[in-house]
């Protein structure tokens, strides 16, 4: 069973719900904004299981019927929207929510309802919920999970409380990976720079094998690219091509390997390294190469990915990229 105190960082969110919670001040919707592996669901069901739980508390007593409900994914006031399509239909919102939320709670104050993805509505299902929206039921409360506010009506966004979940900060978010990972400090550091103050994303990166083969691919690209042929670029880039739904993870994870070029560079021996083991590398590079070619590295990155954006043909555009990186480190 999740608590609030389970959930690392958003702490002005938690704040927000709970003080809703105290008052007996609670919304009838709103949207959790935020990237994938944030935390949004987790504090959806705090919140969902707080609300519901018979001790009345900001958090959860986590032994009453509801709570012990809510943990074994069985409590009867608790609805989640789901969706087999590429998008959520007017069918699954009118069957899921508009028709169950006429019905009155079984057993607790409240019934709710999660949408995940809820970005994916469609006009005619965001029409449908508007209509609930408008008029709900003293007993009604829906939770829209989105990573884009922006594909919702202007209708429902004025209906809504819009909350926010930003980025977890590094020094929330190591010590964090730390313990639940069992990982040494290094491991953590470069997890949480590659998931971007995503605790789940995070989290998944500190368990996997294939982000330490990506980890292993980029620092072996890296590391050889100065003193790279153009017959060596070539296989390179091939390879690379091939690794498809790997491509993306390690160009992301370059812009760290350029990150921390950038701060051994400026701050010597006292820069804080996401490659932390690969300190000696990175330190000859960072002689090797100005800020100005730092710069270039970045820059050529971008170019690649603004190409894949356009669907440009991926292999001579990875190798125009590693050898636009070359000649940053002439």
């Amino acid at each position: 069973m999740l608590t609030f105190a389970d959930i690392i960082g958003h702490n002005r969110i938690k704040e927000h719900l709970q003080s809703g919670i105290r008052n007996g001040k609670v919304n009838h919707a709103y949207i959790f904004e935020g990237d994938d592996g944030i935390g949004k669901m987790m504090c959806a069901m705090a919140f969902a299981t707080a609300l519901q739980c018979r001790e009345g508390g900001i958090e959860p007593c986590g032994h009453c019927i509801s709570c012990m409900q809510m943990a074994s994914g069985n409590q009867p006031d608790v609805s989640f929207v789901t969706h087999e399509k590429s998008i959520i239909s007017v069918d699954d919102i009118r069957s899921q929510l508009c028709t169950p939320v006429t019905v009155k709670p079984y057993a607790g104050p409240y019934r709710i309802f999660i949408v995940d993805e809820a970005e994916k509505m469609n006009e005619q299902a965001q029409n449908a919920l508007l209509k609930t929206l408008e008029e709900p039921p003293e007993y009604a409360i829906i939770l829209l999970l989105t990573n884009n506010r922006n594909a919702f009506l202007q209708t429902i966004l004025s209906r809504a409380v819009v909350l926010e979940f930003l980025p977890v900060a590094d020094s929330e978010l190591i010590p964090f990976l730390m313990e639940k990972a069992h990982i040494p400090d290094y491991r953590a550091r470069l997890a949480a720079a590659f998931a971007g103050g995503s605790p789940g994303k995070a989290l998944a990166c500190a368990d996997s094998e294939d982000f330490q083969r990506e980890k292993d691919t980029a620092v072996s690209l890296m590391q050889n690219l100065p003193d790279m042929s153009e017959e060596r670029m070539a296989f390179t880039a091939k390879n690379l091509v091939a690794k498809k739904e790997e491509l993306e993870d390690i160009l992301e994870l370059m812009q760290v390997w350029f990150r921390d070029l950038l701060y051994l560079k400026a701050a010597g021996k006292k820069a804080t390294l996401m490659f932390a083991q690969e300190e000696s590398i990175l330190q000859a590079q960072a002689n090797r190469i100005s800020y100005e070619g730092i710069r270039g590295l970045q820059e050529e990155l971008q170019k690649l990915r603004d190409k894949r954006k356009a669907n440009v043909t991926p292999e001579p555009a990875v190798w125009l990229m590693l050898y636009g990186m070359k000649e940053c480190f002439r």
